[in-house]
């Protein structure tokens, strides 16, 4: 009999996954509706990796995850912050440790300040977007561009 893939954690005891997803927001010239259904689609993403690892374990499973968002990513900010599902998706995954980042020349070029960027804090902002997405990689990070 095969095991049930959603209760069956296959992860488990492979180590730490470090991961670093790339958002840079659906396409260009996307509209509202495309940008915002790219994001939902993200965090669905991010919740079913999470879901993934977190399969039959008594604790917290060992994983980091980093989302850095440069450019027309930086629209899930306000897009998790104005509809209440996302939002709610968005705060469940920071409470288990996804961390989310946002680039500081995304941030210059479109006039955005931290209080502008939902549940962002100083230490969520990096200098460049795909510097940072580099140097994770660098890190071992392993690399997802959806």
């Amino acid at each position: 009999m095969m095991n049930d893939p959603l209760t069956h954690n296959r992860y488990s005891k492979s180590g730490e996954q470090r991961v670093v997803y790339h958002n840079n927001g659906a396409y260009i010239n996307a509209t509202a509706a495309e940008t915002k259904a790219y994001m939902a689609a993200l965090l669905t993403s991010l919740t079913n990796h999470v879901q993934a690892l977190s399969a039959g374990c008594e604790s917290k499973p060992a994983f980091t995850i980093r989302v850095v968002c440069h450019g027309a990513g930086l629209d899930l900010f306000q897009i998790a912050e104005a509809d209440d599902i996302l939002k709610k998706r968005f705060d469940n995954l920071c409470e288990q440790g996804v961390r989310f980042l946002a680039c500081a020349n995304t941030m210059r070029a479109r006039n955005l300040e931290i209080k502008n960027l939902y549940r962002l804090s100083e230490d969520d902002v990096v200098p460049s977007g795909v510097a940072e997405l580099a140097y994770l990689q660098i890190q071992g990070f392993a690399y997802i561009h959806l």
